[in-house]
């Protein structure tokens, strides 16, 4: 597996995560994950406890005040696998990994209380009556489908902060006729399908939930273009054929170097596959 480094020293790596790249390993998965990558990338035992109790320079990059409900600091580092956050499967971006336990605890804190700062690039379907705000509204497991989640005033704490940054009517003559011929429906059906058009959103999640950001911008109804699980049955179908995945794009992440103390912020260009999704807009 090759994967394109954005930066990388004696204690963080980070990357720009493909489409399709699971994270985290689990039964139901059975393509080799990110951690596996890891894994192969530096060998089984530099995630054993013997090697990092020989070592303690990363030891003064925990922070005095981490408590952690998980274990001790080798016991997380194991279980992780320099696993800071998470991308969903399908969405791109700037991923963040630590390369030996204690930059791993200090990330982790500085996720904890909020002092990182995360920009994504989505492509949503109609035009933001508001174009910018913020989307304050709890999240929890959707009763009906244990897969997706939904805003539930039981739920916990989400907040996203949004800017719109261009707008765009419908599908261009071209993908419109070719749209319109794989899927056997009539272009002027396509057209009012999507006569809402489109906007092209910058989004900030300042809490980080399971599928945040997909979900508060469905709960606006402006769903995310592709997105198979919040966009309704008929709308991701159609979607399908001219965007592949959900168009969602970690495109920045700013964080403080656990050693250094420096300010860093990592940027991705958008996919190839999310650049081409544009050019199909008029």
């Amino acid at each position: 597996m090759k994967l394109e480094v954005l930066f990388e020293d004696q204690d963080v790596l980070v990357i720009n995560k493909p489409s399709g790249l699971v994270v985290n390993r689990a039964e139901t998965v059975k393509e080799k994950t990110l951690q596996d990558y890891l894994v192969e990338k530096f060998g089984e035992a530099y995630f054993q406890a013997p090697f990092w109790e020989a070592k303690n320079d990363h030891q003064t990059m925990i922070p005095a005040d981490f408590v952690s409900d998980f274990g001790d600091p080798l016991t997380i580092w194991q279980e992780r696998l320099g696993i800071v956050h998470r991308l969903d499967k399908d969405t791109s971006g700037v991923l963040l990994l630590a390369k030996n336990p204690g930059s791993l605890l200090n990330l982790l804190s500085q996720f904890k209380k909020r002092q990182t700062k995360k920009t994504y690039l989505a492509l949503v379907h109609g035009k933001l009556s508001q174009k910018s705000g913020e989307i304050n509204a709890p999240l929890g497991r959707s009763p009906h489908n244990r897969l997706k989640f939904s805003v539930d005033n039981d739920g916990r704490q989400a907040l996203t902060r949004y800017n719109m940054q261009q707008e765009y009517d419908a599908l261009n003559p071209e993908t419109l006729a070719l749209v319109a011929q794989t899927s056997k429906i009539k272009a002027k059906k396509i057209q009012e399908l999507y006569q809402a058009g489109f906007s092209l959103v910058q989004l900030q999640p300042q809490t980080g939930r399971t599928h945040q950001i997909r979900v508060h911008m469905a709960a606006l109804q402006h769903p995310l273009v592709g997105d198979q699980l919040y966009s309704g049955k008929k709308r991701s179908k159609l979607d399908a054929f001219w965007c592949q995945r959900q168009f969602l794009h970690a495109l920045s992440l700013e964080f403080t170097h656990p050693r250094s103390q420096k300010q860093l912020k990592i940027e991705a260009p958008l996919a190839k596959d999310l650049q081409d999704v544009i050019i199909k807009l008029s």
